[in-house]
């Protein structure tokens, strides 16, 4: 255009000049200062595995202008996710906070990489990179997140997801607790005629709640509880539930114990109620390697005898794909059931039931609505074959298994079958 229109030179040339000291002006502006933008990570030790763990940037803005930001943080690479940038302007000496949430879904330790800032005036001519070393790791533990919310269950009997509905006690506490004098109300049965004589006026014996219960909880680790649900495996769903339900068993006052096991490896945490206690469930858990085979349920027979000589409450975590594969471990639970108290928790497949729900357009879904009413049914057919041998049985959604499991176990106790 210029050999065409000669008069055109002078302004190219001029807006070339005037782009030229913008760019010079920008580049002193974003230079001078060796260091004129701060960013600093916060993020906890540990994460909760399944849950939206917290993480916060803090950038400060040391230019004496206002600037641009574009931030990008290095999320570990287990979250497969590229996408964590952020665009925010930022005045000058203004300090602002970056909030985002992480969900893992794996045990295991994670590694944070740099924070980089992309910096830039309001020209956006140029971009400064400044690279801050924070990397960092994180463990990420079992769900502890849900160990505090479930944590009022504990208090009351209260359960929350069931509309606050409180455990009715069947029957009279067993443990004796004190001797104090009668008021109106009192149980006259209770009266202790010894004390009565001695105070010269009614005394009656007061007693609570059993305590110092063994629970144990029994974590098949095997090939069945490798099955996906909501981006977590069965035995993960688990896991949280069970250190969960572990605290609970913990503020009842009982004591809690665990036992994970497969085809080949066993682990046992010891019943009890001590401090620390819930800290050594949690890092037994954490730890917890999967196995690809089916588990021996022979041989974790063996080892309860072993390690367990005292009637207890075992909570058996596990899932079996099939009434058959099933009935291969019928004999080792009967035998379990004839020493303890045993409460079988198997999974119901979620997935498949909303797949039933979903309308009928072709054959195909003809056939897949079939099959799946046909797993639904054998998961019935495991309970009534379990209950009718004194195996008491939890078919729960993967969602909904801390709730559940629970509310069993408050159950079991108020009924003092514990």
């Amino acid at each position: 255009m210029v050999y065409i229109i000669p008069p055109l030179w002078i302004w190219v040339t001029g807006a070339l000049c005037v782009l030229g000291v913008m760019l010079l002006l920008e580049l002193i502006t974003l230079y001078r200062y060796k260091q004129g933008f701060e960013a600093s990570r916060v993020v906890a030790d540990k994460f909760s595995n399944g849950e939206d763990n917290p993480v916060r940037v803090v950038i400060r803005n040391g230019y004496p202008v206002g600037v641009r930001c574009r931030l990008i943080d290095e999320i570990p690479v287990e979250f497969q996710n590229r996408d964590i940038s952020f665009h925010v302007s930022v005045s000058p000496g203004e300090q602002k906070e970056i909030n985002y949430t992480l969900r893992p879904t794996k045990r295991g330790a994670y590694g944070f990489g740099k924070v980089r800032a992309f910096i830039s005036t309001r020209l956006s001519l140029v971009e400064r990179r400044y690279s801050f070393d924070l990397e960092q790791e994180v463990a990420v533990y079992p769900s502890f997140m849900m160990m505090h919310r479930y944590e009022l269950m504990a208090c009351g009997n209260y359960h929350p997801e069931n509309g606050a509905i409180r455990t009715r006690a069947l029957g009279g506490n067993m443990a004796f607790e004190q001797i104090k004098p009668y008021v109106v109300g009192d149980d006259p049965r209770t009266v202790n005629w010894k004390a009565t004589a001695k105070h010269n006026h009614l005394m009656v014996n007061t007693y609570t709640e059993e305590r110092s219960q063994q629970i144990y909880c029994l974590v098949d680790k095997g090939r069945t509880m490798q099955s996906p649900f909501n981006g977590m495996t069965m035995l993960d769903h688990a896991i949280n539930t069970v250190l969960t339900l572990s605290n609970v068993i913990l503020k009842k006052g009982d004591r809690a114990g665990l036992i994970t096991f497969s085809n080949t490896s066993r682990n046992c945490v010891k019943a009890d109620n001590r401090m620390g206690q819930l800290n050594k469930i949690s890092e037994s858990l954490y730890r917890l390697e999967t196995h690809y085979q089916e588990a021996d349920f022979e041989k974790l027979y063996v080892s309860v005898v072993r390690q367990i000589p005292t009637r207890s409450l075992l909570i058996l975590f596990t899932n079996f794909d099939t009434v058959t594969g099933m009935k291969r471990h019928l004999p080792a639970l009967r035998q379990l059931a004839t020493r303890h108290l045993v409460l079988v928790v198997l999974f119901e497949n979620s997935e498949l039931n909303k797949a039933m729900e979903r309308p009928v357009r072709g054959v195909k879904d003809v056939y897949f609505e079939t099959i799946a009413a046909g797993f639904a049914m054998e998961k019935r057919q495991m309970v009534r074959e379990l209950s009718q041998l004194g195996i008491r049985v939890i078919l729960s959604k993967p969602e909904a298994l801390t709730v559940n499991s629970i509310n069993s176990y408050l159950d079991l106790k108020e009924r003092k079958l514990i």
